[in-house]
């Protein structure tokens, strides 16, 4: 009987790990608890499913069966879409790494992080626009932005990226820091201001018909 709850006990081992992860938050708060060394170092790093969130994107992005790859297929200038969460919910504590791969970039494609009220108000497709700053962004022309994921952005951050690059974003809520990285190479923090004491969910935005993005890696440290 049992087994039909539990298929093995790997999983069940997989599901207390990733509940002692999110419930602690961060390494600081890992060293006062009277836990083996074992123990500690397995539960440094964690593992999530890399999938986008069906829910949380519009009619005009198509999944791919695995809900690992995205495409944009639709006739609206933008689409959003989330990553799929744990439990559905956002991040409020931890540290996090995502990483996505871009195909047939020709727009203005875009990594970003935004607040619980963009998916309250389901903004997946809204049209960025100068002055709504709606979130925490890194875009392809090399452009951290709180106007997702608006390109006349004046402040330069990082290079260009473009078709068959590895972008990731380093989110670290105990500081309250963002950063990305491009293929591997971290370019730094990006953002130190609004992100302390949110429920952040990250996303990908796609822009033009027949742009791909794939959900890499998905981390949590602590």
């Amino acid at each position: 009987m049992y087994s039909s709850w539990l298929p093995n006990c790997e999983s069940l081992q997989d599901l207390c790990r990733r509940v002692i992860i999110r419930s602690i938050g961060s390494r600081r708060l890992l060293h006062k608890l009277p836990l083996p060394n074992s123990l500690t170092e397995w539960l440094k790093e964690y593992e999530e499913p890399t999938k986008f969130d069906r829910k949380y994107s519009t009619s005009d992005v198509e999944f791919s069966s695995d809900d690992g790859t995205i495409s944009f297929k639709g006739h609206y200038f933008y689409s959003t879409t989330f990553i799929h969460t744990p439990y559905g919910h956002g991040y409020k504590r931890g540290k996090h790494e995502w990483v996505f791969y871009f195909d047939n970039c020709c727009g203005q494609v875009a990594v970003c992080l935004l607040p619980a009220e963009f998916c309250k108000k389901r903004l997946f497709n809204m049209v960025p626009y100068t002055g709504c700053k709606v979130g925490w962004s890194f875009n392809q022309v090399g452009s951290a932005t709180y106007e997702v994921p608006m390109w006349e952005e004046k402040r330069k951050y990082g290079s260009l990226f473009d078709s068959w690059d590895m972008i990731g974003m380093l989110l670290d809520m105990e500081k309250g820091t963002l950063g990305f990285m491009v293929n591997g190479k971290e370019l730094g923090v990006a953002f130190d201001q609004g992100l302390l004491g949110q429920e952040v969910y990250p996303a990908v935005s796609l822009c033009a018909r027949g742009e791909k993005a794939t959900f890499v890696s998905s981390l949590t440290y602590i």
